[in-house]
C-alpha cells in the first residue's frame, strides 16, 4: 500500500511541477490529501501489520502519521492564502507545492520505516525537499538559512550514519546482517556496549537537527525564522516529529541492554541544555517565527525528559508530542493573520492586534495558554505526567531546574503576547487588506482538539500511545 502511495504521491508532484498550471494545482492538491488521509486510515486498520519488509504499521508511526494528516490540510490550505497573498507566478506555485508534496511523503517514509538505513534515507529526503520550500522566496536571508540548512543537516546526517555503520558492525558480529528494528532489538542484549555507546551518541546527534535540541538545533531555528508560516508549522511539528522517531527506535534498541541507565543521563543532559538554552534565547528573541521556533526547542526537551525517565513518563513523552504538534502548528498558521495587519517582522514593531481582529486575537490568546501548558491545554496534563514522573524517581535537581527555566519562559512568552495584541507605539498596519473570517477556522479546531484530548482522550487514542511504549515498559 505504502508504494502505491508513494508512486502517486511522485506523480502528483511531477505533474504539477511540470504543468504550471494553477487550476491543475488547484485540482491535484486536494486529491493528494485525500491520499494523505487515505493512507492514515489504513494503516489504523492494519496496526502492528508490517507493509513489506521494509515498513511497519506501528503504532507511534500511525500515531504520528495521523496527526501529520490532520495538520496536512490547514497546511495546504494555510499555503494557499500565503501564496496569493504574495502574488508568485504559477512557476513559483508549482515549485511550492510540488516540493510541500514530496516533503510531506518523505515524513510518512520516516514515520512507518523498520529498516534503519531506510529511516536515514526518508530523513535526509526531507532535508532535500525543505531547503526548496525555505530557499522559496529567494531572497538573500532565505539564500543563507537554506546553505546553513543544507550544510548542517547533511554533516549531522552524516554523523548519524557513521552511527548506523557501527550499529551495523556490530549487528553483523552477533550475525545479524539485516538494519531491522525489530531484529536489531532482539539481539542488543548480545552487542558490545562499548561499540554500542558510540553508535548512540552518534545517531542521537545526527538525528537532533531535525528534532531540534542540544547540540545541532540552531540551523533548524535559522530555517523557522524565513520559511513561509505554513511551512513552519510543517517544520516544528512533524518534521521534529522525525527526529523524534530517530530518537525514539533506537532509544528502544538501548532499553534491551546493560547501558539503558547510562543513555537515560544522556537524554536527561541534552533535555535540560535545550530547555536551558531556549529560556536564555528567548531572552533576546526579537521576531515571532524565531520565538516560536525555540519554543519547539523547549518542548521538545521536555519530550526527551519524559522518555529519558521511563515509567508514566513514557506515555506522556509521546502524549507532550502529539499535543505540541497541534497547538505549535496552529500558531505557525495564525503569523499569517498577524502579518496581515504588520508591516514588519519584529515584535517590538507589532501591536494592536486585539483592538484590530478580536476573533483572531481570541485563537492567539487561546494559542499562547495551550502552548505554555495552562490549563484547560492538553500541555498541561503531559507536563505533569512528566513532572510527576521526575519526582517519583527522585529527579528533584532536575525537576526543580526544570522548572525554573520554564518559569522564565512562560514571563517571556507572555510579555511577547501582551505587547503584540496591546502595544499602541511605532506600529506599522496594512489597512488595504480585508480579513478572512474563515482564516481562523482551523486554529481554534487544532487548540480545541488540544483541549479535548486532555481532558476526555478516546480510547483508540490511548491505546495507540500504549501499544507504542508496550516494548520499553
Amino acid at each position: 500500500m505504502l508504494l502505491i502511495f508513494f508512486i502517486l504521491s511522485a506523480v502528483l508532484s511531477l505533474i504539477i511541477f511540470f504543468a504550471k498550471n494553477n487550476l491543475l494545482t488547484k485540482l491535484l492538491t486536494p486529491i493528494y490529501l485525500i491520499l494523505v488521509v487515505i493512507i492514515s486510515v489504513y494503516s489504523y486498520l492494519h496496526l502492528n501489520q508490517a507493509d513489506s519488509i521494509y515498513y511497519n504499521f506501528d503504532a507511534l508511526g500511525v500515531l504520528l502519521t495521523m496527526v501529520l494528516s490532520i495538520l496536512s490540510i490547514p497546511a495546504f490550505y494555510h499555503s494557499y492564502l500565503y501564496l496569493k497573498r504574495n502574488n508568485l507566478t504559477a512557476k513559483q506555485e508549482a515549485i511550492y507545492y510540488s516540493a510541500l508534496i514530496m516533503f510531506i511523503t518523505a515524513m510518512i517514509s520516516s514515520y512507518f520505516a523498520e529498516n534503519v538505513a531506510l529511516l536515514w534515507v526518508s530523513v535526509e529526503s526531507t532535508t532535500l525537499f525543505i531547503s526548496i520550500l525555505i530557499y522559496f522566496k529567494r531572497t538573500h536571508d532565505a539564500l543563507e538559512a537554506t546553505w546553513k540548512y543544507l550544510f548542517v543537516s547533511s554533516v549531522g546526517l552524516a554523523i548519524a550514519f557513521i552511527g548506523i555503520l557501527f550499529l551495523s558492525i556490530i549487528a553483523s558480529d552477533n550475525g545479524l546482517h539485516s538494519l531491522s528494528f525489530n531484529e536489531l532489538t532482539s539481539l542488543a542484549s548480545n552487542m558490545n556496549t562499548t561499540w554500542l555507546k558510540i553508535a548512540f551518541v552518534l545517531m542521537i546527534t545526527g538525528f537532533s537537527v531535525k528534532i531540534s535540541v542540544f547540540p545541532l538545533f540552531a540551523v533548524a531555528i535559522d530555517a523557522k525564522t524565513v520559511a513561509a508560516s505554513p511551512v513552519n508549522a510543517l517544520m516544528s511539528t512533524a518534521l521534529v516529529n522525525v527526529g523524534f522517531v530517530g530518537i525514539y527506535r533506537t532509544y528502544i534498541i538501548i532499553s534491551k541492554t546493560e547501558i539503558l541507565p547510562w543513555a537515560q543521563h544522556i537524554l536527561i543532559i541534552i533535555a535540560v541544555v535545550s530547555i536551558f538554552l531556549a529560556a536564555i534565547q528567548l531572552t533576546r528573541v526579537k521576531r515571532l517565527k524565531r520565538m516560536y521556533a525555540f519554543s519547539s526547542m523547549e518542548h521538545m526537551g521536555i519530550v526527551l525528559l519524559g522518555l529519558a525517565i521511563g515509567g508514566i513518563g513514557y506515555y506522556a513523552a509521546i502524549l507532550h508530542l502529539v499535543f505540541h504538534s497541534l497547538v505549535k502548528a496552529g500558531l505557525f498558521f495564525q503569523i499569517g493573520t498577524i502579518n496581515k495587519f504588520s508591516k514588519s517582522k519584529w515584535i517590538k514593531d507589532m501591536g494592536l492586534f486585539f483592538k484590530q481582529n478580536p476573533l483572531s486575537s481570541l485563537g492567539f490568546i487561546l494559542g499562547i495558554i495551550s502552548i505554555l501548558a495552562i490549563p484547560p491545554s492538553g500541555l498541561f496534563v503531559s507536563e505533569l505526567l512528566i513532572f510527576k514522573a521526575l519526582f517519583s524517581s527522585g529527579n528533584y535537581l532536575v525537576a526543580i531546574a526544570v522548572l525554573l527555566f520554564l518559569t522564565v519562559i512562560i514571563f517571556l512568552f507572555a510579555r511577547n503576547a501582551f505587547h503584540i495584541l496591546f502595544n499602541d507605539e511605532n506600529i506599522q498596519v496594512e489597512n488595504n487588506i480585508k480579513l478572512n473570517p474563515y482564516e481562523s477556522i482551523s486554529q481554534f479546531v487544532l487548540f480545541g482538539l488540544v483541549i479535548y484530548l486532555g481532558i476526555n482522550p478516546p480510547v483508540f487514542f490511548t491505546d495507540l500511545i500504549n501499544s507504542a511504549i508496550a516494548i520499553l515498559n
